[in-house]
């Protein structure tokens, strides 16, 4: 099974490339195969460290399970085990997670994204329950922690990670957002977080890494990005630079990140437009064809979408002038 020392440099979180005209309710066979095949292949190649598919911009709520069930076969076959991958696996519930976990497992596949269920607010004691459980069920698949706060209802504090440490051994990695809300404070648990369950590698958001390796130097070993969809040779570069510790290197990335437009007006408003957002600015970068948003997930105001394109075409004009 996979462990923390497995998980290493960017962790992809992958759209899910739809067919052209497919994005309908009425589609159950939107998955663009060879798009999907296209992508892995590509980003294996440019350097990333790990696949997690179908999270929230993956649209793990507007597929079938079929229609996951096939994309992710595509990666496991083009990524020949050169790198780790998470397969989505958020339900409303333990025992439909794990039946979905079984059926991932028999593809071959290594390990499981896994969001708390979306239903009730969850308490510390099941959130923890939920994992454990879950390591007990299927204990021959690792897990990737979805801890976003905007989806889950939970701010996963210490405790929460507390209780993974002793109770839940299956939990390998974690995508880890910290406080979004308090962006100069985001990440102000996590080295506690890591204390608390050290056999499980913490992954910031790519433009948090910096601010993570202040906090917590080269016990940082990875980061997760969405932005790596539209050319990921940037945040390739800057998990290059943390890990050689080079700090004026790092400010050099983020500077050029930083100098790009935000495809956010107003990050409040983010969580109702985040997969739009996402794949628009995919698309708009030319990387990868993500293909058209699938319903419900369509809509996107026209100050949005104007930011968002203009975003895309930035990140791939910057990849072509200084990362390749």
């Amino acid at each position: 099974m996979l462990t923390k020392d497995d998980i290493r440099g960017v962790s992809a979180m992958i759209p899910t490339p739809c067919k052209e005209g497919q994005g309908g309710w009425q589609y159950e066979d939107s998955v663009d195969l060879d798009e999907t095949a296209r992508m892995t292949e590509q980003l294996i190649a440019a350097g990333i460290g790990s696949i997690a598919a179908n999270g929230t911009t993956g649209e793990c709520a507007a597929l079938t399970l079929e229609e996951k069930l096939a994309f992710t076969r595509t990666i496991i076959e083009v990524a020949r085990g050169r790198v780790p991958v998470f397969a989505g696996i958020t339900t409303l519930g333990t025992k439909e997670t794990v039946r979905q976990m079984r059926k991932f497992r028999e593809l071959g596949v290594e390990g499981g994204f896994v969001g708390l269920p979306l239903w009730q607010t969850p308490t510390i004691t099941n959130s923890v329950k939920f994992y454990a459980d879950l390591a007990e069920a299927v204990p021959e698949m690792a897990l990737m922690v979805y801890a976003n706060p905007l989806f889950f209802k939970s701010t996963f504090p210490v405790e929460f990670w507390a209780g993974v440490g002793k109770h839940c051994p299956t939990v390998v990695t974690c995508k880890y957002v910290g406080n979004l809300m308090d962006p100069k404070n985001m990440l102000i648990d996590l080295p506690a977080s890591m204390d608390a369950a050290p056999h499980v590698q913490f992954l910031p958001i790519d433009f948090a890494a910096p601010m993570a390796y202040d906090l917590v130097g080269d016990r940082l070993k990875g980061m997760w990005s969405t932005s790596c969809a539209m050319g990921p040779e940037p945040v390739v570069a800057l998990q290059r630079a943390i890990d050689a510790g080079d700090k004026a290197r790092m400010g050099e990335i983020m500077h050029d990140l930083h100098g790009l437009p935000n495809a956010i007006p107003d990050f409040k408003e983010f969580s109702k437009y985040n997969v739009q957002v996402e794949k628009i600015r995919c698309n708009a970068a030319g990387y990868i064809k993500a293909g058209p948003c699938r319903a419900p997930y369509e809509d996107l105001p026209d100050d949005w979408r104007a930011l968002t394109v203009a975003s895309g075409k930035a990140w791939a004009e910057l990849c072509a002038r200084k990362y390749r």
